[in-house]
């Protein structure tokens, strides 16, 4: 009763209804109460099993089911009976035991429990051996103990549950291998979108790295020609100042030729501690022709002593181009004297944030709240990958990229970075 079910006790002789009712109060509280509110039922077996005083197996099965359906129409998530079979006669055992057959087809999906107890002491072995027959299981009480005796029934079903636990497992297996595969040919897409991403954007900058990199080359040329006219001149002290220069030039050289080279790159990521200004700085050099040529006062506010960030150095620089890049573009439309560009990086609460903040026409309240999804964009040329690729660098990193429109002119990007070691 106590899990909402309806509960019917078929009490046997010797043992009375009244005897019964009595026996139950000490055990069932408000006991009048469940019988008034007919959650519980007490009758006797000779009434259920045999009105007429005659075994009808065909007219019992219709009384289950009719019960059954009662029950359910009032609201009871099951039934549970109990019951025993002293009644029982050996001229009836047959025809009782077609009757066990016949209720368990009809009432087979029914949400029905009965503990019935046999006089197995007074039957013989076809007796015992039907019981076992037309039940899941039975409990016999031999030798002073009670054991289970599954039913080939039973047997049956747990060889086939087993069956269906090991075919589901062998799905689970199954389908976790090919999402497993599915998930590193993402992974692998990802990577390999976010390479040619940078291989595009280091293609727009092309002309201004350019620069960027013959200049020290010319000037290490020139240093060597004034090294030759001071060896001329046998003023050693020249020539050691002018090739001095000369070999920095030429480490200045190799140097933005490496970090170009790590940029376009198709490595692995890394997970390595890093120095986000040093990031910066590399990719505003980078960077620095380009703006130079479009006419854009760059400036940058870094502040010192930074912790240094868990994350794949590459790809965050990856993501500081692309703003840059971006802010360079929206820039073109607004008056070269107006056009600044703002980078900073700052210490927050268990990271670091770094701000791209530009002096363009800003963001349309439209275009906000879809900036980074893929295939997005505002510009006639644009594929709408580059913000997106971003969120992506970034999340994977731990941190969150967000868009602001500012108050005046312009537009601001913002994104967070946990520390390394943070979990």
């Amino acid at each position: 009763m106590g899990s909402g079910e309806y509960c019917l006790w078929i009490v046997a002789e010797p043992l009375s209804v009244a005897e019964a009712k009595d026996a139950l109060k000490d055990a069932v509280p408000d006991l009048e109460r469940h019988l008034a509110e007919s959650r519980l039922e007490i009758v006797s077996a000779r009434d259920w099993f045999l009105p007429g005083g005659s075994f009808d197996g065909k007219r019992l099965t219709r009384s289950w089911y009719e019960k059954l359906a009662s029950v359910s129409a009032r609201g009871y998530a099951g039934m549970r009976v109990t019951g025993d079979t002293t009644w029982l006669t050996r001229k009836d055992w047959s025809h009782f035991c077609d009757y066990e057959d016949g209720l368990n087809e009809v009432i087979g999906n029914q949400r029905l429990a009965v503990l019935c107890t046999y006089p197995l002491a007074g039957c013989g072995a076809p007796q015992i051996l039907d019981v076992v027959r037309t039940h899941q299981f039975v409990l016999a009480r031999r030798h002073g103990n009670w054991e289970v005796v599954e039913t080939a029934a039973l047997k049956r079903a747990k060889a086939e549950l087993k069956h269906l636990n090991d075919e589901l497992e062998k799905r689970v297996d199954e389908r976790t291998r090919q999402l497993r595969q599915t998930s590193e040919a993402l992974h692998e897409a990802q990577a390999e979108l976010a390479h040619v991403n940078r291989v595009t954007a280091m293609g727009q900058l092309a002309a201004s790295i350019s620069h960027e990199v013959m200049q020290p080359i010319t000037a290490g040329i020139n240093n060597t020609e004034a090294a030759l006219h001071w060896l001329d001149a046998e003023n050693l002290a020249e020539v050691r100042e002018a090739l001095g220069h000369a070999v920095r030039e030429g480490n200045r050289a190799i140097d933005v030729i490496g970090r170009i080279r790590a940029l376009i790159k198709k490595a692995p990521p890394r997970k390595d501690a890093l120095d986000i200004n040093e990031a910066i700085r590399e990719v505003v050099g980078l960077t620095r022709g380009e703006a130079v040529k479009n006419n854009i006062s760059v400036q940058t506010q870094l502040a010192e002593g930074l912790p240094r960030i868990q994350g794949d150095k590459v790809q965050l620089q990856q993501v500081i181009l692309n703003l840059i890049i971006n802010a360079v573009e929206a820039m073109s439309s607004v008056p070269e004297d107006s056009r600044k560009l703002l980078i900073s990086a700052r210490k927050d609460v268990g990271g670091v944030v770094v701000v791209v903040q530009d002096s363009g026409p800003g963001l349309s309240p439209e275009s906000l709240d879809r900036l980074f999804d893929a295939f997005y964009t505002t510009k006639a040329s644009g594929m709408g990958m580059g913000l997106s690729i971003c969120r992506s660098i970034v999340e994977a990193h731990g941190g969150q990229i967000w868009a602001s429109r500012d108050v005046g002119p312009g537009a601001t990007f913002q994104l967070t970075l946990p520390l390394a070691g943070a979990p």
